[in-house]
């Protein structure tokens, strides 16, 4: 479990009265005693043999049995954390911090459009419209503000190099979301931390097949809150206030796998799928 989850269920015991520790996040002696005695309280909710159950078990079903009691679906309460425990808990974590849930993936509806008639994601229409991986020679495109590189803040640019292929379409971009968004809302929302663009690499997982990164087709934006494995609840970018900043991508025919395929949601693309 993450210190996040049990700091849910240890805010929750101290309400109950039955947890007086500090908020910490790290279940001891008397987060464990607590949770136990609460558990007793709500045993008539619960499976058969729970009170056999490890501490930190009974501390599981009681964070599935908190995210069921605000309506967020946790499967049953059986006291195993997988996926579906933790995509509750981030759910809860954000309904408690924000008083919403974070919207669901199949809310979001992308544009399917291609203008520049951006090739399929395979080598070798890759090849054909953009030339051999890792062979280009790259141009490279002013953004109108600072961008911070999200793995070392203290550097700074404002060029991101791309494609030459891509330079028009990828300025106007930039320019449309200086003009849609406030330069502090570019901050706040973290589209001044850059993530890179051209890296002449194999895809994560793959020993053969190419990064789209090796053509110098794609970019990532704010990789620390925009994790590879993490989906639309977790995901910084996949707030309904970046639903523009997607759109004008879209617009030109990029592709964003957030948006697609509810993962990567740092990684947008001028190739489709």
């Amino acid at each position: 479990m993450r210190k996040s989850e049990i700091r849910l269920i240890q805010r929750h015991l101290q309400d109950q009265g039955l947890y007086t520790g500090r908020i910490d996040g790290l279940r001891g002696s008397r987060s464990n005693q607590a949770a136990s005695q609460f558990l007793q309280t709500i045993q008539d909710q619960l499976p058969e043999g729970c009170a056999e159950w490890s501490s930190r078990r009974k501390a599981v079903g009681l964070l599935q049995w908190l995210c069921l009691q605000r309506d967020i679906e946790a499967g049953q309460i059986d006291g195993l954390y997988g996926p579906q425990t933790e995509s509750a808990a981030d759910q809860l974590i954000i309904l408690n911090r924000t008083g919403e849930l974070p919207r669901g993936f199949g809310d979001i509806v992308p544009l399917r459009v291609n203008p520049y008639q951006f090739p399929l994601e395979s080598e070798q229409s890759l090849t054909e419209f953009y030339d051999e991986p890792c062979q280009t020679t790259l141009t490279r495109v002013e953004c109108p503000w600072q961008l911070r590189l999200d793995w070392k803040l203290s550097s700074k640019t404002r060029r991101i190099s791309i494609h030459p292929k891509l330079a028009d379409s990828l300025g106007e971009i930039l320019e449309q979301v200086y003009q849609t968004y406030q330069l502090e809302d570019i901050r706040q929302l973290g589209l001044d931390r850059y993530g890179g663009s051209f890296n002449c690499r194999k895809k994560r997982g793959s020993r053969n097949a190419w990064s789209t990164h090796a053509w110098g087709i794609a970019i990532d934006w704010y990789p620390s809150r925009n994790k590879l494995r993490w989906d639309s609840s977790r995901a910084s970018l996949a707030h309904p206030d970046l639903d523009d900043w997607w759109n004008i991508w879209e617009q030109q025919g990029w592709l964003s796998l957030g948006r697609r395929e509810d993962r990567d949601w740092m990684h947008i693309q001028a190739a489709q799928r």
